[in-house]
């Protein structure tokens, strides 16, 4: 009787161990989090399993101004705020939509645009992650956003 618990125990534990643990967005995305004001935070990019942070802060904010943002409005309008050097202040409006786990942008005149997959998204953190080549190399972009 020993015998058979200590093996049910073994197995119990080897069954947990080799049981995956990596967060999976397997639903549609929670469009009751997405809505709202996002500032950008950081970026980090991977190839061949290594990540590299550009930065602590996303690359595209300009030092000493206010965040970029990207708001997300009820009904598919979306608000991309650019700070351009010396702080000029920029807003362009545009579209978006959900595909699944994926997010189309549209905002014309801006580098804004395309279809991004939500990595993660909780009520204060949103990163959207995109892949493609980049100077040759097959790639991850990823993008943090704070509400």
């Amino acid at each position: 009787m020993k015998k058979q618990s200590i093996l049910f125990l073994l197995t119990l534990i080897i069954g947990t161990v080799f049981t995956s643990c990596t967060k999976d967005i397997s639903g549609p995305v929670d469009m009751n989090y997405l809505e709202g004001k996002w500032n950008f935070n950081k970026s980090t990019a991977s190839s061949s399993g290594f990540t590299i942070p550009y930065s602590t802060d996303y690359l595209k904010n300009e030092d000493g101004c206010n965040k970029d943002y990207v708001e997300f409005i009820t009904g598919g309008i979306v608000r991309f705020g650019d700070y351009k050097p010396n702080c000029v202040f920029e807003e362009k409006i545009g579209t978006w939509s959900q595909n699944g786990n994926s997010i189309i942008i549209n905002v014309v005149g801006s580098n804004f645009n395309g279809t991004f997959d939500v990595a993660s998204l909780s009520a204060n953190e949103l990163i959207l992650k995109i892949d493609g080549t980049y100077g040759g190399k097959s790639g991850t972009l990823n993008l943090y956003f704070a509400k």
